[in-house]
């Protein structure tokens, strides 16, 4: 599907919402508030920040040493690095996704913290915003076509797309497939999302 479109080499700062497993554990076993978790990212922030982007790229033996469960371009079997175009994107993705994980659950209220790090993405990319209308698939929650195109474009050594969010009207999502086109990692702020009451509260703590 994607021979028919083109190519374009693409230099652009994105944005990822990420989660560091072992920190909210610790923040929750600590009692840690949102102003100390922020104070815990900045001491360790390089540390923090090489995991952050180097954990979409490795194998997990919790998914059977996939990369990770099924996502909208992946069905395990390759990595990808979700981002967006803009900051307001990727919290709209996460926070969909957060609240969908934690609708029904008793433990919900509890926050879910998040590094927002902005990066540099540089690379070859396919831009599949014009075949929204065709392909209405791109932003419904039926991910099988959207795991082919992920597949054609790993196999492809493709850096990435330029994709419509399902999530966000107008926005731009780039889900990233290649480890080498991301560069100038910046842990920016943190986000603590909190489902109540069927919807998912976002709050920001700017990190200088």
């Amino acid at each position: 599907m994607l021979v028919t479109l083109p190519r374009v080499n693409i230099t652009e700062d994105i944005y990822r919402f990420a989660n560091l497993k072992k920190l909210p554990s610790f923040a929750e076993e600590k009692g840690l508030t949102m102003d100390e978790i922020a104070e815990v990212i900045a001491f360790d922030r390089d540390d923090v920040t090489k995991e952050l982007m180097e954990g979409p790229f490795k194998r997990k033996p919790f998914f059977g040493n996939k990369f990770g469960p099924v996502t909208r371009f992946s069905n395990g079997e390759w990595p990808v690095f979700y981002a967006a175009i803009c900051r307001t994107t990727a919290g709209e993705e996460i926070a969909y996704h957060q609240g969908r994980e934690a609708a029904g659950d008793s433990a919900a209220p509890r926050a879910v913290h998040y590094s927002i790090v902005r990066c540099r993405f540089s690379g070859e990319i396919v831009d599949l915003r014009p075949k929204k209308d065709d392909w209405p698939n791109l932003v419904s929650d039926d991910y099988i076509i959207c795991n082919g195109l992920g597949e054609e474009a790993h196999n492809g050594g493709l850096g990435g797309f330029f994709s419509p969010s399902a999530r966000h009207a107008g926005g731009v999502t780039v889900p990233v497939f290649i480890a080498t086109t991301l560069s100038d990692p910046v842990i920016e702020a943190t986000a603590s999302l909190t489902f109540d009451t069927g919807n998912t509260v976002v709050e920001f703590e700017e990190l200088l």
